[in-house]
């Protein structure tokens, strides 16, 4: 499927950017040449930007268990742990990025380019816990990396699910858990911005729960919306409508 060409092809380039920090040192470029390899993948997506997204539902709830995870490995002090998991959503998220597209957007174009934003935010993600593994960014440094993605996908959430408010099969509940998440995931962002540790903590907290329940509606209506592909693809390969 289509989309699952773009997940493998995104995560190849996550790690591809890895290799070039290591090798040659780009860490200025790599926001470039990110967005560079990303364009070929997204412009075709953008394309099928209606069509179904397989194992939406499945990948997204994976991404929440993990980011659980994440939280409890942190709570129990174990860091190398919290890393892994944090790597492990970090690649789950962008399927959830991805499925985004398909989410009924009363502005298109403008949920699109975001959308595309998102899919970069998540992708700079990736890279950036990939560096924090290997112990190339650690404290501080990491923190303030991981902001701006994180922001990025935030505001990617944010409207997708504004600009598609109590659309079917999402409803009203399922976009006001999408909101409040992405305010949440840029609140991580702006208190990183204003070295409010404190609040950044609350915010970090406050945005893995709303996320998790957000996920829990968010893959049903995916779901829902992949049934209903299914079955107009049954309806218009029918001998009648021949």
């Amino acid at each position: 499927m289509r989309w699952t060409v773009t997940f493998v092809y995104l995560s190849l380039v996550a790690v591809t950017m890895v290799a070039l920090n290591f090798i040659f040192g780009w860490s200025a470029w790599l926001l470039t040449i990110l967005i560079l390899l990303l364009l070929p993948a997204v412009i075709n997506f953008g394309v099928a930007v209606r069509h179904r997204v397989p194992w939406a539902t499945v990948l997204s709830y994976l991404s929440a268990l993990s980011l659980l995870a994440a939280v409890g490995s942190q709570l129990a002090g174990w860091t190398a742990a919290r890393s892994w998991f944090l790597m492990v959503w970090a690649v789950l998220l962008l399927a959830v990025a991805i499925s985004l597209f398909s989410h009924p957007m009363r502005k298109p174009a403008w949920g699109l380019f975001v959308a595309f934003w998102g899919v970069v935010g998540v992708v700079w993600l990736i890279v950036i816990q990939l560096l924090a593994l290997t112990d190339v960014l650690t404290g501080g440094a990491y923190i303030g990396s991981a902001a701006w993605p994180i922001g990025f996908i935030g505001i990617s959430i944010l409207v997708a699910s504004a600009t598609g408010f109590g659309a079917k099969p999402f409803g009203l509940i399922v976009d006001s858990l999408g909101v409040s998440t992405g305010v949440l995931f840029f609140a991580i962002t702006l208190t990183t911005w204003t070295d409010l540790s404190d609040a950044r903590r609350g915010a970090s907290v406050a945005a893995a729960i709303v996320y998790c329940i957000w996920i829990a509606g968010y893959g049903w209506a995916m779901l829902g919306l992949d049934r209903s592909a299914d079955r107009v693809q049954h309806v218009v390969g029918s001998p009648s409508t021949a």
